[in-house]
């Protein structure tokens, strides 16, 4: 019967998840490089970020300006039946830590807008 392998402490496995996600390797060639399985780095991956997460979710505010000439904007008419729901399947894009949600009729010129300004911030 095979014997378990000796628990890494904590700070360890969140500091070599940490060292493998700046390293730019891929998981199977450092996990190899440190004589460690890939499974078990994958795990203590996932364990970094759920311990950084509560770090990365606070929020800071940029202000992005978007010049949007006025001859494009369409007055909206009163609706006179009952509106149309439609269902749709958000977009999420994940720059960094930062996330943006993408729905139905969004502003094109607008996300280009907050995706150069959140590359510019990581």
């Amino acid at each position: 019967m095979r014997q378990r392998a000796e628990v890494t402490p904590k700070p360890e496995r969140i500091k070599a998840a940490g060292e493998y996600l700046q390293s730019g390797k891929t998981m199977s060639a450092w996990s190899a490089e440190r004589q460690i399985n890939r499974f078990t780095l994958h795990n203590w991956v996932e364990e970094f970020r759920q311990e950084t997460k509560s770090e990365n979710q606070r929020c800071e505010w940029m202000e992005i300006k978007i010049n949007t000439p006025t001859d494009n904007i369409i007055p909206i008419k009163e609706v006179t039946e009952e509106p149309i729901t439609l269902t749709y399947t958000p977009i999420r894009i994940t720059i960094g830590n930062t996330q943006v949600e993408v729905t139905t009729g969004f502003d094109e010129a607008a996300l280009a807008a907050v995706i150069k300004a959140v590359n510019y911030q990581c």
